[in-house]
């Protein structure tokens, strides 16, 4: 496992465990319990085959899409709190105009792939402060660093542009597997919470999504035989380095690699439309490599603006005069 990984877990359980560690004494603090709201806008960045990133921390940021979400939050104990979260957006990679010309990236170029996917979260998470407050929200600190950890419920769709028209690729079975649209998630990140009034909050947090999935950008491990595809784009779609045919740019590294081979399966690199089609050799064939088996990540970081909704304040004063007026009244019936 990444090193840089190892250290952002540890983070992560050393902010749960020092919230758990400390939440003895709940029952005094049930009366300062609070509700928040809010809403979100942040970046979302997809880790995957098609982002040329060195690692999950530093994603390629030339595919950095919007990402939008409503929030619920409970305080629970002066240290932790539980969050629920509504959000959408969107992933994209593209193997060509994302990776570079040097020896490491060459071979995303020539290999060619790309998506979109729009992506609906649901998540619910355990928010753990670095600083408690046993008071009431206006004791809060002014600001706090906070970690969280939870689990989440997604759907994805990856889809490419094809013939002028963007494609499900799921469908298509590119690889000759399915794969459900339907995924879990587990949520993990750091966060910065400013206080800006006696209601309001304003954080920034940066949270990293580990998915069961390895498709969320239809991309894993071998290409398929191509004969046994179902239809015409799949075939296509499931390997696309024969499209760099007439690419100039591309020519001296494709010569390197060795070349273009004819492939009747696929239409791609033939500029009528029509099979036989071409290949660049060791991309396409059954059995070559088209991913790894790592599982994909993304990323989302952004500002949440939350409101907290007061509780009931009972004055003690009017309490102790309506106790005594009703005992008045019962004596008088009396």
């Amino acid at each position: 496992m990444n090193r840089i990984l190892q250290l952002v877990l540890l983070i992560v359980f050393v902010f749960l465990f020092k919230g758990i560690a400390t939440a003895q004494g709940g029952s005094s603090f049930k009366k300062h319990r609070y509700h928040s709201i809010g809403f979100s806008v942040n970046a979302m960045n997809y880790v995957g085959e098609l982002d040329p990133g060195p690692s999950f921390l530093s994603p390629g940021i030339k595919f950095t899409r919007p990402n939008f979400g409503v929030t619920y939050l409970k305080r629970l104990q002066p240290r932790y709190s539980l969050r629920a979260n509504v959000s959408w957006g969107r992933l994209k990679g593209d193997d060509y105009q994302n990776a570079s010309f040097n020896d490491k990236d060459i071979n995303r170029k020539m290999r060619n792939l790309s998506f979109r996917s729009s992506i609906l979260e649901i998540k619910v998470d355990v928010v753990v402060d670095l600083w408690e407050n046993r008071g009431r929200h206006t004791k809060r600190p002014d600001y706090t660093p906070y970690a969280f950890l939870g689990i989440a419920y997604f759907h994805h769709n990856p889809k490419t542009l094809y013939q002028g028209s963007w494609v499900a690729l799921q469908p298509l079975k590119t690889e000759g597997k399915s794969y459900s649209l339907n995924q879990v998630a587990f949520p993990m990140g750091l966060g910065f919470r400013y206080k800006l009034g006696k209601q309001w909050d304003l954080a920034f947090e940066m949270g990293w999504r580990f998915t069961l999935t390895d498709y969320l950008d239809d991309v894993s491990k071998s290409y398929a035989d191509k004969s046994t595809l179902g239809s015409q784009a799949a075939k296509d779609l499931s390997d696309r380095s024969g499209e760099l045919f007439a690419n100039a740019e591309m020519a001296p590294y494709i010569t390197n690699q060795g070349g273009f081979i004819p492939d009747n399966n696929t239409a791609n690199g033939n500029p009528g439309g029509t099979t036989p089609g071409y290949r660049i050799n060791g991309y396409g064939a059954a059995g070559d490599q088209r991913g790894d088996s790592n599982r994909d990540w993304y990323i989302i970081s952004g500002f949440h603006l939350t409101y907290i909704i007061p509780g009931r304040v009972i004055c003690p004063k009017f309490r102790t005069f309506n106790n005594k007026l009703q005992q008045k009244l019962l004596a008088y019936q009396e």
